[in-house]
């Protein structure tokens, strides 16, 4: 990496960018929260002027009500990275001194263990550093249009909130049906990671394989498994997945407006 990185907002999901890209570029990489007065992880930067004079690349993971009013006090070309939800490209490059290179970027929660579903638009000439910058973090997927940056976060942004809810839905239905509270949420939480990780090795061998595919592998003729998929359906299961995404999909999209 020739670039040196800063990481502006450094909590849970910029903490775990700079905890990284620290390993990997140990004298590359700047912190700098405007929130945070000292983290023992977490070497800062304590002014936005020193910080940002230093990065040629920044990382941007404040709140959204904070971007504009930062990158307005930068005072030269910068590479731009963002995290921030509903902020546009036009946008950020509109608080930039003119020349600055952007790229949107959504990652998801499980970038702390290194298993992010990412997506990101913007300028091309960066793309090739993105994927350098994530490749450890996660899965990185180029957008063919800014517009689909709102379907990432309503999807796989906000999706691992959905993830944990249903994870405690099937322990409570064991603890309902018998077990004890920890068994039933160590079965499920290995439940969902078996289901995902067959998926995804299925997936690579054929990119056609559907999930319903392997749904229809574990239901059999009158069998218990069909017996709850016809309850999750009666309830509305498949509706309220898909209206939640949409749901966290516009309020990405009034985040920017």
């Amino acid at each position: 990496m020739k670039h040196t990185i800063g990481i502006a907002g450094c909590g849970n999901m910029g903490g775990a960018i700079y905890l990284s890209l620290k390993k990997r570029y140990p004298t590359q990489v700047l912190g700098y929260d405007p929130y945070m007065t000292s983290n023992k992880k977490i070497e800062l930067v304590s002014s936005w002027e020193e910080f940002s004079s230093q990065a040629d690349l920044i990382i941007v993971c404040v709140k959204p009500g904070k971007v504009v009013e930062l990158l307005k006090r930068i005072t030269s070309q910068k590479m731009i990275l963002s995290v921030a939800a509903g902020i546009s490209t036009q946008t950020i490059r509109n608080s930039l001194p003119s020349g600055s290179k952007v790229v949107r970027i959504m990652p998801n929660l499980p970038l702390l263990v290194g298993e992010s579903a990412i997506g990101y638009y913007g300028d091309d000439e960066l793309y090739e550093t993105v994927e350098e910058i994530f490749q450890s973090l996660g899965h990185s997927l180029p957008l063919s249009s800014e517009s689909l940056m709102d379907a990432v976060t309503g999807l796989s942004g906000s999706g691992p909130a959905y993830v944990f809810k249903f994870i405690q839905a099937l322990a409570e239905g064991g603890v309902l049906s018998g077990l004890g509270y920890q068994e039933a949420l160590d079965l499920s939480i290995q439940t969902v990671i078996g289901s995902a990780e067959l998926l995804r090795k299925e997936r690579k061998k054929d990119p056609q394989t559907h999930p319903e595919v392997w749904k229809n592998k574990v239901t059999s003729p009158g069998g218990t498994t069909i017996a709850g998929l016809a309850e999750l359906e009666k309830h509305g299961f498949t509706h309220a997945v898909l209206e939640a995404v949409q749901a966290a999909a516009r309020r990405s999209q009034e985040l920017g407006n």
